[in-house]
């Protein structure tokens, strides 16, 4: 059984908003996610489907992704399929925060309503361009933070401490970095390491075998994703250390809650990936209703993401 521990949500007032369509076509939303084999993005589709089916007379809704978590490339060409059909609304996770924002700029100059969704852009790339483009997440420092809190609690002082993180070049993969670092700094432990384990379990436990390796005596392994945890948990079985190196995660995927169960895994962070859906397609709603053009949207709507532990 798992103990969920609430760490904040927006009072934002989108969800649930009606959307007073008049007889002309409905409005459609095409939704882009990364990594369609990773299942917190199987979720995050699931959810909007959920949402659309609750509310079809209101919009149509097109879900499709690319298999890899940084395959660029991929979103582009989806980017040119759905502005081709010509939908009023793109909710995207994008592949890299920095990189995307070229292709986003073609989609809003072709009038189509942009939202960032999961993966924040990169500020700075938006800033230069002189565009808005709202993001609908949860503060990953913040979720992070609370995972990589949990598992220090545990350790003794000074306790040697790895980190894997996701994808150079994604925004929520050095926020999730950053937050388990102030868990450490706060702590007094000791940043071990670091390994890129991109999003992946397979590449998160070479990352942990490397990291057991150049550190001995390593006390826990913080995961950017619960993938790579899941990684990290192979990794100590491989070496026979399950139970003596603490692991933490974050999504709160399914394939994560036996490892949570069984204390393979100590903690996760769930950020709601349906939840995260209803409220970008809200705000995508709202905006239109109320005729919001894309430079006076929000600039952030905040979502929940909760610490997850076994009770």
């Amino acid at each position: 059984m798992q103990r969920r521990h609430f760490l904040g949500a927006a009072a934002c007032g989108l969800l649930a908003l009606p959307l007073r369509l008049s007889a002309a076509r409905q409005p459609s939303i095409t939704m882009i996610l990364k990594s369609m084999k990773n299942e917190f993005f199987q979720l995050m589709a699931e959810g909007a489907r959920q949402h659309h089916a609750a509310h079809a007379q209101e919009y149509t809704l097109n879900v499709d992704g690319v298999t890899e978590e940084t395959d660029v490339r991929g979103q582009e060409v989806l980017l040119r399929k759905m502005l081709a059909h010509r939908s009023d609304v793109l909710i995207i996770v994008p592949a890299d925060s920095t990189s995307m924002v070229a292709p986003l700029l073609k989609v809003m100059a072709a009038g189509t309503l942009t939202i960032n969704m999961d993966n924040k852009l990169d500020d700075r790339a938006l800033v230069s361009a002189g565009v808005n483009i709202p993001f609908v997440g949860p503060s990953n420092v913040a979720g992070a933070r609370s995972v990589g809190d949990y598992i220090v609690r545990q350790l003794k002082p000074g306790s040697k401490v790895g980190l894997i993180e996701g994808a150079q070049g994604s925004i929520n993969a050095k926020a999730r970095s950053d937050g388990y670092r102030e868990a450490i700094r706060n702590s007094g432990m000791q940043l071990a390491g670091l390994r890129w384990g991109y999003w992946d379990s397979a590449r998160g436990k070479q990352a942990a075998l490397e990291l057991l390796d150049s550190t001995p005596d390593l006390a826990a392994l913080l995961c950017g994703n619960d993938n790579m945890a899941i990684g990290a948990a192979q990794a100590l079985e491989a070496r026979g250390l399950t139970g003596k190196v603490l692991i933490g995660g974050y999504d709160n995927i399914p394939a994560i809650r036996p490892l949570i169960a069984s204390h393979k895994v100590s903690a996760t962070a769930d950020q709601h990936p349906g939840l995260q859906a209803a409220y970008a397609i809200d705000l995508a709603l709202s905006s239109l209703r109320q005729g919001i053009k894309q430079g006076d949207m929000p600039s952030i709507v905040q979502t929940p993401v909760q610490l997850v532990t076994k009770v």
